[in-house]
């Protein structure tokens, strides 16, 4: 008896338990036992919206359109060690008083992150040096500006890159602040003719976002500040900064519509004449596929 009782309590031991069922945070069951996202991913999406924006006081109606893409989950696996977000095609119109567009055919952040970060000087005794930061390359192609309201012309920066060093180092793709130099080039074409522009990292950007876990709230702020050249001769100051909002507070067939708040303001560069601005708007925004 005593055998069989020490089998038998050997048996139990050994037994896996049933473990409970797991549940999605982000994918809970309706009252017919489907699931419904209520996490979102403000990285990923085809982005519409509209809405009213003010410009050196006067309002105007905006429309907005971008494909948001964004890859590299996670950090944790030396295997993906990038975490990149690709802005393509934005557009945003503008209508009335300041009638006008904006177009970028590309913006992108491509962050690595570096779990153990240090310089390596290959000597005869090879020298490790602490460098505790992520870096960033921020890209940004064909970004194109037309103000009506200035006359006949526009403003394109054909390109711009930035080399960016991140003190925060997250292992998520949902926080990052890149600061560091960057070069542009840009072109201003008028009734009067065509002048280039030119910046060999001679300017200092910074790029940040904050989001929640389940994608509900979204923070972006962006700046740019430095001396541009011009090809024909001449030196100029100028500064710029972005920053917007972004809090989903229903979704329609799964897809997320959020409220955007956004505001900028442009020193010495704005335009076909280089003037001062700033800008406020409040839009409805709908990221469709970006359930998580």
């Amino acid at each position: 008896m005593l055998a069989l009782g020490l089998t038998l309590l050997l048996t139990m031991a050994s037994t896996p338990g049933v473990d409970a069922p797991h549940v999605d945070p982000c994918a809970p069951h309706d009252a017919l036992g489907d699931p419904f996202p209520v996490c979102f991913d403000p990285g990923e999406g085809l982005v519409v919206g509209s809405g009213v924006v003010m410009n050196d006081g006067v309002q105007a109606l905006s429309l907005r359109a971008s494909v948001r893409l964004r890859s590299g989950r996670t950090s944790r696996s030396k295997g993906t060690p990038w975490f990149n977000n690709h802005r393509l095609v934005d557009v945003e119109l503008w209508d009335g008083a300041r009638r006008g567009l904006s177009f970028t055919a590309y913006d992108g952040l491509l962050r690595r992150h570096l779990e153990e970060g240090f310089i390596l000087i290959p000597t005869a005794r090879p020298l490790r040096i602490p460098f505790p930061f992520d870096v960033t390359v921020a890209l940004r192609a064909a970004h194109l500006e037309r103000r009506v309201w200035e006359g006949p012309g526009w403003t394109l920066e054909t390109g711009r890159v930035g080399l960016l060093v991140d003190p925060i180092r997250s292992e998520t793709e949902r926080v990052w602040f890149g600061v560091g130099p960057a070069a542009t080039h840009t072109l201003r074409h008028s009734r009067d003719g065509t002048s280039q522009e030119l910046s060999p990292f001679t300017s200092l950007m910074f790029d940040g976002g904050l989001e929640s876990e389940d994608g509900l709230w979204a923070f972006r702020a962006s700046g740019l500040a430095g001396w541009t050249h011009g090809v024909d001769g001449g030196t100029s100051f100028r500064m710029r900064a972005d920053a917007s909002l972004e809090r989903v507070f229903l979704a329609v067939a799964d897809q997320p519509v959020a409220l955007r708040l956004s505001g900028g303001a442009v020193r010495g560069d704005a335009g076909l004449f280089r003037r001062d601005a700033w800008t406020v708007g409040a839009s409805l925004v709908v990221r469709a596929f970006s359930a998580r």
